[in-house]
């Protein structure tokens, strides 16, 4: 085996070491918040699945028997983690205007 195989051998390796211990770490932190509706849990939720896709997405390099197209799902995940982090901050935003809360945008304009 060259050089070149091992080392990205151990670099694929730990690319899934430090993706699955990113995610026991948000998953621990999307339980300890135990409030759906903070913004703690509803971030660890978002990570947690853009970490999930990451993780299908990088299995196939690290297991030759899991076919490609797992990478396409890995894809679809990334994508409802998105919808799901676009939906949470206009629900925020929304809920926010109408209770009448002051958003930190509104800078005045004197200076």
């Amino acid at each position: 085996m060259s050089d070149a195989g091992l080392a990205s051998f151990t670099v694929n390796d730990l690319t899934l070491a430090l993706l699955l211990t990113s995610l026991i770490v948000f998953a621990w932190l999307a339980i300890k918040s135990r409030d759906i509706k903070s913004f703690q849990f509803q971030i660890s939720l978002f990570i947690l699945i853009m970490v999930v896709g990451q993780v299908i997405y990088v299995l196939p390099e690290n297991f030759a028997q899991i076919p490609d197209s797992f990478e396409d799902i890995g894809y679809h995940i990334h994508l409802v983690s998105m919808v799901f982090l676009s939906v949470m901050l206009w629900i925020r935003f929304y809920y926010s205007k109408k209770s009448g809360k002051k958003m930190i945008e509104n800078i005045d304009e004197d200076f």
